[in-house]
């Protein structure tokens, strides 16, 4: 459990500012409604895409993020807290460049800040995405192992850099072989860092929901599941039930 747990007050959902890196950055914060101080809960990260914003993904509006929070708020049935980060503007488009770890340690700063106020889990602590925020989820993966439990980076790519590093992390992937933005190749090479990662083996069997597998031989309790479906640059429609049910078994 976080220090913050059984805290007298604790934040509202409501979007906040913080100081990192020299940098006032923002996210929204999003707490059940029925809270309880003495509760330790999930904490899950969700990264918006290129150009978008935070609100883009609390609204949930479209294919890229198939309902709030990637679908996965009204799944959580209020056992989780979900956090929206805002990324900075570089080139005149929004996203997770992550230059020298910079968003890294936007995610670090949050993280202090949610544990002191907030009673959070600390062996469930998630992070997914959608292109470039799936792009900054396999970017937490490889520099949080050991804080993070489990990422579901969808249409990812290490674009956003990946830390030096062996920690496993589970892992759960979506990616069409026809996306025309981001190429499977580099979806797959997101996989096989943490394929390598979690000790896996190259064999898979497949799983549901159907064009998913799941690879043989991962360290105990860090699986990696890898889905390819037919489309091209957007989120599957099973992602949100397949994520939850993988962040779920946590």
């Amino acid at each position: 459990m976080s220090s913050g747990c059984g805290a007298g007050s604790w934040p509202d959902s409501d979007r906040y500012s913080i100081e990192s890196s020299g940098m006032t950055r923002e996210y929204v914060l999003d707490v059940p409604a029925d809270y309880d101080t003495n509760r330790a809960y999930r904490l899950v990260f969700t990264w918006h895409w290129r150009g978008g914003n935070a609100n883009n993904v609390v609204m949930g509006s479209g294919e890229a993020a198939r309902g709030p929070y990637y679908g996965l708020k009204s799944r959580s049935n209020g056992s989780a807290i979900f956090v929206s980060p805002e990324g900075l503007v570089d080139n005149g488009v929004s996203g997770w460049a992550n230059p020298g770890g910079r968003d890294i340690q936007f995610l670090r700063d949050m993280l202090d800040r949610l544990n002191a106020e907030l009673c959070i889990d600390q062996d469930r602590i998630f992070s997914t995405g959608f292109s470039y925020g799936g792009m900054m989820s396999l970017a937490v993966g490889c520099a949080m192992g050991g804080v993070v439990r489990a990422i579901a980076p969808m249409a990812g790519a290490l674009f956003s850099g990946c830390d030096d590093g062996n920690a496993p992390v589970a892992f759960w992937g979506s990616h069409a072989p026809g996306d025309s933005v981001v190429g499977i190749d580099q979806g797959r090479q997101g996989r096989d860092e943490f394929l390598q990662r979690n000790g896996c083996e190259t064999t898979s069997m497949p799983t549901d929901p159907s064009g998913c597998v799941s690879y043989q031989g991962c360290e105990a309790g860090y699986p990696v599941t890898w889905c390819e479906f037919a489309g091209d640059h957007y989120t599957p429609d099973f992602a949100p039930d397949a994520t939850w049910e993988f962040f779920s078994q946590f």
